[in-house]
């Protein structure tokens, strides 16, 4: 039995996701084996987070299950709450949530590594989902968020220039689209639309936070 804990998208996304994997729901953190902390980090107009309100609801978080934070944070925070804790590393995104929620490409999982082996109640819920299962230490973890959404924005920058040189040059760039789509190397999925990346409130907040922990 699980408990979400947060008011961002994510926990309605957990929620969904393990109702479709027939995964049980509580809303009390006494009753549940596992319990989710996905608070949004809040993020001010520079794309500045303040951990401080994470911090303070895990600290208020009193429950014999297992503890997981899936919010996104800075290198070093997990292990500064210093308590046996998991960060799952959320890779959700606005417009596919549901989708990803259920069926996830891998699960990012980062732990101290002198607790051992996963606790069995986290790792049966982990396994549902039939997908790898990443784990890593708690550093490595938060910055894979990090990573992957640096990526993004280098793809949507990449785009925009390749977007403007057809556009100057009278070719359609929705079947150069079509072109990169179906080569392997970089896939359906990639971000190819044209577009500011700064607008997206999660891109802009980990590419504020690597650039300033450079």
């Amino acid at each position: 039995m699980i408990c979400v804990i947060g008011d961002s998208h994510a926990p309605e996304m957990f929620r969904k996701g393990s109702l479709y994997h027939n995964i049980s729901l509580t809303d009390d953190p006494q009753k549940a084996d596992v319990v989710f902390i996905s608070q949004d980090t809040p993020t001010d107009e520079n794309g500045r987070r303040d951990v401080e309100p994470i911090r303070k609801l895990v600290q208020s978080v009193n429950t014999p299950g297992t503890l997981v934070l899936t919010s996104q944070v800075p290198v070093g925070f997990t292990r500064s709450l210093n308590r046996r804790i998991y960060h799952q590393s959320e890779t959700l995104r606005i417009k596919d949530a549901f989708f990803r929620a259920i069926y996830p490409e891998q699960l990012i999982v980062g732990m101290d590594p002198k607790d051992g082996l996963i606790d069995t109640a986290y790792m049966k819920y982990l396994e549902t989902f039939g997908c790898p299962i990443v784990t890593m230490t708690y550093e490595e973890a938060e910055f894979s968020k990090i990573a992957i959404n640096m990526t993004l924005i280098s793809q949507v920058e990449n785009t925009n220039k390749l977007a403007d040189y057809a556009q100057r040059h009278g070719i359609d760039w929705n079947v150069i689209k079509k072109v990169l789509k179906n080569d392997r190397r970089i896939g359906p999925h990639s971000y190819l639309t044209p577009g500011r990346w700064q607008d997206s409130k999660h891109l802009m907040r980990d590419y504020v936070t690597f650039n300033e922990a450079r």
